[in-house]
C-alpha cells in the first residue's frame, strides 16, 4: 500500500497552514478533556507522527484485491495456524478502517505462537466496505447493508471458497453481519455482533418497562449524541466540502468519536488513530464513508436472525444497552450477551486480547447454543 509522495508534501503543507478554532463554544457538547486531546493529537500529526512507519506495517499484511458483482473490494485475508482454522469475517464501521483489528490478527490466526490453543485458530478476512479505504466506492450503487452483506457472503464463498463461516461485526459492519444473519443462514454457521439490531415492532405492541426504558433512553442518545449521523443522513455532500479539503476537519471529526465513544481507561494510542484519520485522507474517502447514514434499511415484520448469534456489549460511554427481551425479539437463536468490563466502541483496538477471547467464546466449537 503505497500513495504518491505529493500527497503525503501536500498533508504537510496543510498542516503546517491549518487555522485552529478558538476557544470552545460555551454550552456545546465537547468536554474540555475532549477538545483538549484534540489540539494535542493534531499537533503530534503535524510534528511527531511517523507515516512511513506506520505504512511499514500495513504494507506487511496480506492484501488482495477481489471484484464482486462489479465491486473491487479491497480484502486482507491472515490465514490461520492450526489444525482446523475456522473462517471469520471482520467488518468494521464508521470512522474506522482494518487499522482497528491490527493487534489481534496475530492471536487470531496463530494462537499457540500467543500462549493460545491452536484449536482456536481462524483464518480472517477483512473487507473494506464499499466507499471505504481502497475498495471501489460505486457510488452509482445503492449498496446498503443488505446488498454489502450479499456482496460479503459471496467474497467469502464464492471467490475465496469457504463453505460456511461465522463472521464478526462492529458498528456499521455489525450492522452487515446482522444482515447476514437474516438472509444468509446457509452460509453463516454464526455471528457475533457489537451494534445489535432493534427488531421490528409493531405500534402498539406490549413491551415490559426495560424495553420502554431503554426506547427513552436510546431516543435521549440520539438528541445528544447523534448529530454527526444526523448531518451525514440528510447533508453528507455538504459536510465533505470541509472535511475533504481540510485535514484537521477530517482528523477532528473522526477522531472526536474514537475519543468519545472508547472508554476513557483504554482509549487507542496516538499512532494507532492517526493512522485511520490517514488512510481516510490519502484515499479521499470521508464522502463516500457516509455512505450507508443515507441508505437506510431497517428490519422489516419478517427480519430476525436466523443463526445462533452472540451480542457483545462494550463499555462505551453514555450508550444505552437493552434489556435481553428486546434483544431475544431479533435473535431467537440468542447464545448469549457479553458484557466487556472494559474497552468500549473500538474494543478490538482497545482491548486486543479481550476482544480476542470474546471472538473464541462466541464461536467455539463446543459452544452451547440455544
Amino acid at each position: 500500500m503505497r500513495f504518491p509522495e505529493e500527497r503525503l508534501d501536500d498533508l504537510r503543507r496543510r498542516l503546517a497552514a491549518a487555522r485552529l478554532p478558538a476557544a470552545p463554544i460555551r454550552g456545546g457538547g465537547e468536554t474540555p478533556e475532549t477538545v483538549a486531546r484534540l489540539d494535542e493529537l493534531i499537533a503530534y500529526w503535524r510534528d511527531g507522527y511517523d507515516w512511513p512507519a506506520q505504512a511499514e506495517r500495513i504494507a506487511a499484511l496480506p492484501h488482495r484485491f477481489v471484484t464482486v458483482d462489479g465491486v473491487r473490494l479491497h480484502v486482507l485475508v491472515a490465514e490461520g495456524k492450526g489444525p482446523s482454522p475456522r473462517p471469520l469475517l471482520l467488518v468494521n464501521g464508521w470512522p474506522s478502517s482494518f487499522v482497528e483489528y491490527l493487534d489481534v490478527l496475530g492471536p487470531l490466526t496463530d494462537p499457540a505462537a500467543h500462549g493460545g490453543d491452536p484449536a482456536d485458530a481462524f483464518t480472517v478476512v477483512i473487507p473494506a466496505l464499499p466507499g471505504y479505504g481502497l475498495s471501489d466506492r460505486a457510488l452509482h450503487l445503492d449498496l446498503d447493508r443488505e446488498a454489502i452483506a450479499r456482496l460479503f457472503d459471496r467474497l467469502m464463498v464464492q471467490h475465496l471458497g469457504f463453505g460456511s463461516y461465522v463472521a464478526h461485526g462492529d458498528d456499521i459492519g455489525g450492522g452487515v453481519v446482522n444482515r447476514l444473519g437474516i438472509h444468509h443462514a446457509d452460509t453463516v454457521t454464526a455471528i457475533q455482533t457489537a451494534n445489535w439490531l432493534d427488531a421490528h415492532v409493531p405500534p402498539g405492541a406490549a413491551l415490559t418497562a426495560a424495553e420502554e426504558h431503554y426506547l427513552v433512553a436510546s431516543r435521549e442518545w440520539d438528541r445528544t449524541e447523534g448529530a454527526y449521523a444526523h448531518v451525514q443522513q440528510t447533508r453528507p455532500h455538504t459536510l465533505a466540502f470541509a472535511l475533504t479539503d481540510s485535514p484537521v476537519g477530517l482528523a477532528a471529526w473522526i477522531l472526536e468519536k474514537w475519543l468519545t465513544w472508547s472508554d476513557p481507561a483504554s482509549t487507542p494510542g496516538a499512532d494507532l488513530m492517526l493512522t485511520n484519520v490517514m488512510l481516510y485522507w490519502l484515499t479521499d474517502t470521508i464522502a463516500s464513508s457516509t455512505r450507508l447514514y443515507a441508505l437506510s434499511s431497517p428490519p422489516g415484520p419478517r427480519d430476525v436472525i436466523q443463526v445462533p448469534a452472540s451480542v457483545l456489549v462494550t463499555n462505551e460511554p453514555r450508550l444505552p444497552v437493552p434489556p435481553e427481551e428486546w434483544l431475544r425479539r431479533a435473535y431467537p437463536r440468542l447464545t448469549r450477551v457479553a458484557h466487556a468490563g472494559t474497552g468500549g466502541h473500538f474494543l478490538a483496538a482497545e482491548q486486543p486480547a479481550l476482544f480476542v477471547s470474546e471472538i473464541r467464546n462466541a464461536f467455539r466449537s463446543d459452544h452451547k447454543l440455544t
